[in-house]
């Protein structure tokens, strides 16, 4: 019960949230008509608040694109589909966005919030991250999950920067056997992002595979 309300609070805060200039808040997008009340349009997804596992994205995408899936990820995108392969290998099915027999096991956020114009690959600002760290703290604090994977550097060194740790060089912190234990117990690890561009220039998917089954034994039990 304390978690829900916190949780609420929370979500209350980021709904009135106008921090950052070239961002929309999914309140303001088509009057609010695909806003929730979940902290991002990923947790619509997976949301549970009890989650063992939790995944920080770097953005959820632009406003065009919130408005034509209503608020929700596309069940065919590949990424989402590679993702959900990936977290299988934990043992763990969070089906595909909006296929609520997967819901509630695990708990998806971004490193910013709010959306951006411009397309899906356009540019970030890194003032975003700084403006939007209390409030990855914050879900971190409250889901209290056993695992947390960042799925590619900015989301790692966003987190790196709501909890105050040097992240270091990505590469490393990818490769890192133990990743960074955060104040409230959660062990999170940096891993690279499962979207196609990154799988064909950076880490193919049989390297993401291995990356990701180190991580199995990080969710204990239960």
């Amino acid at each position: 019960m304390i978690k829900s309300i916190e949780y609420e609070i929370l979500v209350s805060e980021r709904i009135k949230c106008r921090r950052c200039e070239g961002l929309k808040n999914p309140s303001v997008v088509e009057g609010g008509r695909f806003d929730s009340s979940e902290i991002g349009p990923w947790s619509r997804w997976q949301g549970s608040l009890d989650a063992r596992l939790m995944i920080v994205g770097q953005d959820w995408g632009d406003v065009r694109s919130f408005s034509l899936q209503s608020g929700r990820g596309g069940t065919a995108n590949p990424t989402n589909v590679t993702l959900r392969d990936l977290v299988r290998l934990l043992g763990i099915d969070v089906g595909q966005p909006g296929d609520l027999r997967g819901s509630g096991v695990a708990f998806f956020t971004n490193a910013v919030l709010c959306l951006k114009d411009g397309g899906l690959q356009s540019k970030v600002v890194p003032k975003w991250f700084t403006n939007c760290a209390t409030f990855l703290r914050r879900q971190v604090e409250i889901v209290a999950p056993k695992l947390l994977v960042c799925l590619g550097e900015r989301s790692y060194r966003g987190l790196a920067a709501a909890f105050d740790f040097a992240p270091g060089p990505f590469r490393d912190a990818v490769k890192s056997p133990v990743g960074v234990q955060l104040p409230n117990g959660t062990r999170a690890f940096a891993r690279y992002h499962c979207g196609k561009r990154i799988l064909n220039t950076h880490r193919p998917l049989d390297k993401q595979r291995e990356d990701w089954l180190r991580l199995a034994r990080f969710l204990g039990a239960g």
